[in-house]
């Protein structure tokens, strides 16, 4: 394949949704009950500390739809990774927290998940990551994303 008269920008964009999806692709046979975007909003569920995010905060953080959340939700509860349960200050919200299920999914792919992940950044050094990770924090800028640069 020649990619002569494409531009970088336009080689990094289609590189981008090719590599997501040959993630997801991989990530997706790792697991019998969810999918990589449903362990992915686990995992951006930890990054909330002991906060229960709200279906709204939740999908600020993954850039992903309420609707989107709300049904992603609504499965991994379904599958005992998670609890939906209304705000006590705002019953109109409704918050996410993990169970002990998935604390024991989590504990069990680990090595896994680690493996994986030193595979994915072999042979790339600290200071391209750290280029990398400014390029797609501007790119989310330039979107209208809310990637806080200070909070990385």
């Amino acid at each position: 394949m020649k990619f002569q008269g494409v531009s970088e920008e336009l080689m990094i964009y289609g590189m981008l949704f090719s590599l997501t999806n040959r993630i997801q692709t991989y990530g997706d046979t790792q697991f019998d009950d969810i999918t990589m975007k449903q362990l992915f909003m686990m995992i951006a569920l930890d990054m909330f500390g002991e906060h229960s995010p709200t279906l709204k905060e939740m999908g600020d953080l993954i850039g992903c739809s309420y609707q989107n959340i709300k049904r992603m939700a609504l499965h991994l509860e379904k599958a005992g990774y998670l609890m939906i349960k209304h705000d006590t200050k705002d019953k109109r919200k409704l918050k996410l927290a993990a169970t002990q299920r998935f604390a024991q999914l989590s504990a069990h792919k680990k090595s896994e998940a680690d493996r994986f992940i030193k595979q994915l950044y072999h042979g790339i050094t600290k200071e391209q990551l750290r280029t990398t990770m400014q390029t797609l924090i501007q790119m989310d800028k330039n979107i209208g994303g809310n990637i806080n640069e200070k909070e990385i």
